[in-house]
């Protein structure tokens, strides 16, 4: 009945996940849309240029943008939610392939430095925008691209070594000034979002769980038994309930006082759910002294297997009644009825109402069926 709430750590992880995975796709798009345009470009303005020598320039690049843009980057179900090896090797041969058209960009026209330069620029801040969840991959990206940017205006177009450095320190600087900003937002943002789907499943916890005794409430257990059943007409399969109450309780209460009462509760509630454990079972508190049980798969002689269990199990655990008429030990009655087709949830339960009433009418501490 409960859901777990991730921590903040897993869902930090799978967010971040997910924004690589957009970042990846839209990078990759930019990339395609600016491949295909500085292909056709160049043709259109330089008519003189390789037609082969600039398809092979720019194929790669346009290819692997394209795979990148197809490709889903979401997290393969085999590897741990920290695991990005294929952001940094996707990302390793998109700029391998940047760095191909830039060196094909300068050899064919010596005069465009400034060309290059807005190129590098843009797809930087692109990687920024795109990688700046995990600090270690924006990085691995910038400096690739800065690096190649400083090498091009020392070794193409004969710049001083120290101006060019200073430049790529001053970008990383900024880069990683900026990114601690943003991630600190991103990080208190998933944070609050962790913080109020826990208490969005607390409160729903709350309001389907009895607080003395910790079992499902009768909210719970309607809904519940209102699935089972809907389950039970498609696939025809058996389903029963117990009703149990708790015998002579209010004397227990008026001899014992109302402490003891709600301590005999919640012993009654521990004992239930050591018997009830598959994963479809409920045990729910449904009255006062009322608590009843559901058993998907279970005819009418397993719902009496279990009740006969119960009530071996509370005998054993030998709580003192100290006013009961029929043991010294608190004992419940106990009405099973199964589920036939045509019936719905209040009708089920109606029937194991009218068993309980018969064994309380009678023996009491008894099963009726």
């Amino acid at each position: 009945m409960q859901k777990t709430t991730p921590t903040f750590e897993q869902q930090l992880h799978f967010e971040t996940q997910q924004y690589l995975a957009k970042g990846c796709r839209w990078l990759s798009v930019l990339s395609f849309i600016l491949a295909v345009v500085i292909g056709i470009t160049r043709l259109l303005n330089i008519p003189e240029l390789n037609f082969t020598f600039t398809l092979i320039s720019i194929l790669p690049l346009a290819l692997v943008s394209l795979y990148g843009a197809m490709r889903d980057f979401s997290l393969p179900s085999s590897q741990k939610i920290n695991d990005y090896g294929r952001f940094y090797r996707y990302i390793l041969a998109l700029l391998l392939c940047w760095i191909t058209v830039c060196n094909w960009l300068i050899l064919s026209a010596p005069f465009a430095q400034g060309k290059v330069e807005s190129i590098l620029h843009l797809m930087m801040f692109a990687l920024s925008i795109a990688f700046f969840p995990v600090r270690r991959l924006l990085l691995f990206a910038v400096l690739i691209m800065s690096t190649y940017m400083a090498s091009v205006r020392v070794f193409f177009f004969a710049d001083e070594l120290f101006f060019p450095i200073m430049k790529m320190l001053s970008f990383l600087g900024i880069v990683i000034s900026g990114q601690q900003v943003i991630e600190k937002w991103f990080r208190k943002s998933i944070f609050k979002d962790v913080e109020n789907q826990r208490l969005v499943n607390e409160l729903n916890q709350l309001a389907l769980t009895d607080s003395l005794t910790k079992l499902s409430n009768r909210r719970y257990f309607d809904a519940m038994l209102t699935k089972e059943i809907q389950h039970c007409e498609r696939s025809g399969s058996a389903m029963s309930i117990i009703l149990m109450d708790i015998d002579f309780f209010k004397k227990l209460n008026d001899y014992s006082g109302h402490q003891r009462g709600d301590e005999c509760l919640i012993e009654l509630a521990k004992l239930l759910k050591h018997q009830i454990k598959r994963p479809r079972d409920v045990c729910a508190r449904y009255g006062g002294e009322e608590f009843i049980v559901l058993l998907p798969e279970t005819d009418i002689a397993g719902a009496v297997e279990v009740a006969n269990n119960i009530k071996l199990r509370l005998n054993q655990l030998a709580f003192q009644h100290p006013d009961s008429l029929v043991s010294e030990y608190v004992t419940v009655s106990q009405g099973a009825a199964q589920w036939q087709p045509g019936i719905n949830a209040e009708q089920l339960i109606k029937q194991a109402d009218d068993k309980l009433y018969e064994v309380k009418a009678t023996t009491r501490n008894n099963i009726a069926y």
